[in-house]
C-alpha cells in the first residue's frame, strides 16, 4: 500500500516508521524543511529501536525502513503523488482550525477512493471530515507515542463514516501489527477522556503544594504499575500539547476538570516544554537520567499568602 503523510514531528515520524517498516511505501511532507530533511534518518534510528525491543534479527531492518520513505519539500509534488495513495494521514499538531484549513485545501484534490486518517488525540472527526469533503471516508487513527513501540491505536469513526472505511482501517492496522480499538467521537475519545483529567489533577495538586514531582511519579509507577509517572508523561507529550489538548477538550465539553491549571500555562510561557526543550517537570540535561525539578516557585498559596504579596 501507499501512504501520504503530512506532518513529520514526533508523532508523524512514529507513523512514518510504522508504515515503512511494515513494507508500505510512505510519501511525506512538512512545511518545516529542517524537520522534513531529518525524517528518514530519524525513522531508520527508530526502526532500530523496534528491532532491538522485539528481537528482530535482521541487520538490514533499519535500512529497509529508510528505503520505503520519500520526502517532498514541494507541496504540489507531494499532492500529485498523494493522488495514487491508499491513505492520506494527517499528523498536524492539535489545532482544529488549522487542521480543517489544511484539509479543506488538500483533500478535495484527491480521488474519492483515498481514505483520510487523522492522528488527532481529541478533536472531532466529523468537523475534519466535513472540511475535507469526504466524511464517509474519514476516521481517526490515534496512535500512542512512540507509535512503533506502542501497539494501541484508537479508531474513532464519525457520524457519517462508512462501515467499509471502519473495516478497511481496522484490517490495515491489524496487518501493520497494531492493536486497534473502537472509541466514541466525544472530547478526548476514550484514552484521553480518562487520562487528561487525571494528568491535569496531578498538576493542580503540584500547584497547591500537595505533592512533589518525584514523589508523585514514584507513587504511580510503584503502586499502579505505570511505566512512567504522570509528570514524566507530561514532559514527553510536551506542555504546549497538553495545554492545547486541555483547552480543546474544555471548549468542547465545558467540563471544569479540563480547564488547564495556571502552572501549566506558566510553564508554556516560560519555554519549559519538557524533554524536547530540555526542561519541564524534569531537567533533561542528561536524557538518560532526568532529574525531577523543584517547582515550588509555581505553587499558588492560600488567599492570605497571595494578598500578603501585594502589600
Amino acid at each position: 500500500m501507499k501512504f501520504a503523510i503530512i506532518g513529520t514531528g514526533v508523532m508523524g515520524r512514529g507513523w512514518i516508521t510504522q508504515c515503512a517498516m511494515t513494507g508500505h511505501a510512505v510519501h511525506c511532507f512538512d512545511t518545516n524543511a529542517e524537520m522534513l530533511a531529518g525524517t528518514p534518518a530519524a525513522c531508520e534510528q527508530l526502526a532500530g529501536k523496534v528491532a532491538k525491543k522485539f528481537k528482530i534479527e535482521d541487520p538490514e531492518f533499519g535500512r529497509k525502513t529508510f528505503q520505503n520513505i520519500k520526502t517532498y519539500a514541494d507541496k504540489a509534488a507531494f499532492m500529485q503523488t498523494a493522488k495514487d495513495c491508499d491513505v492520506f494521514l494527517e499528523v498536524i499538531f492539535e489545532d482544529l482550525k488549522l487542521k480543517c484549513a489544511v484539509l479543506s485545501e488538500l483533500l478535495p484534490q484527491l480521488p474519492d477512493k483515498v481514505v483520510f486518517w487523522s492522528n488527532t488525540s481529541s478533536l472531532d472527526i466529523d468537523m475534519m471530515g466535513a472540511a475535507g469533503g469526504r466524511p464517509e471516508r474519514s476516521i481517526v487513527t490515534h496512535g500512542m507515542n512512540p507509535v512503533p513501540l506502542m501497539p494501541g491505536v484508537e479508531v474513532v469513526p464519525g457520524a457519517k463514516t462508512s462501515a467499509e472505511t471502519v473495516a478497511f482501517t481496522r484490517n490495515t492496522l491489524l496487518e501493520m501489527k497494531k492493536a486497534p480499538f473502537l472509541a466514541p467521537n466525544i472530547p478526548g475519545f476514550w484514552v484521553n477522556r480518562l487520562l487528561v483529567p487525571q494528568m491535569l489533577d496531578a498538576v493542580r495538586l503540584l500547584e497547591q503544594g500537595k505533592i512533589k514531582v518525584e514523589d508523585g511519579d514514584i507513587g504511580l509507577n510503584t503502586s499502579l504499575g505505570h511505566p512512567q509517572g504522570t509528570f514524566k508523561l507530561h514532559d514527553f507529550v510536551t506542555t504546549p500539547t497538553m495545554l492545547r489538548v486541555a483547552l480543546e477538550m474544555y471548549q468542547a465539553s465545558n467540563d471544569p476538570r479540563l480547564y488547564p491549571p495556571l502552572l501549566l500555562m506558566r510553564m508554556v510561557k516560560n519555554g519549559e516544554f519538557g524533554a524536547s526543550s530540555g526542561k519541564g517537570f524534569y531537567d533533561w540535561s542528561d536524557p538518560r537520567n532526568p532529574k525531577a525539578r523543584d517547582l515550588s516557585r509555581y505553587v499558588v498559596g492560600a488567599a492570605e499568602d497571595m494578598t500578603g504579596q501585594l502589600k
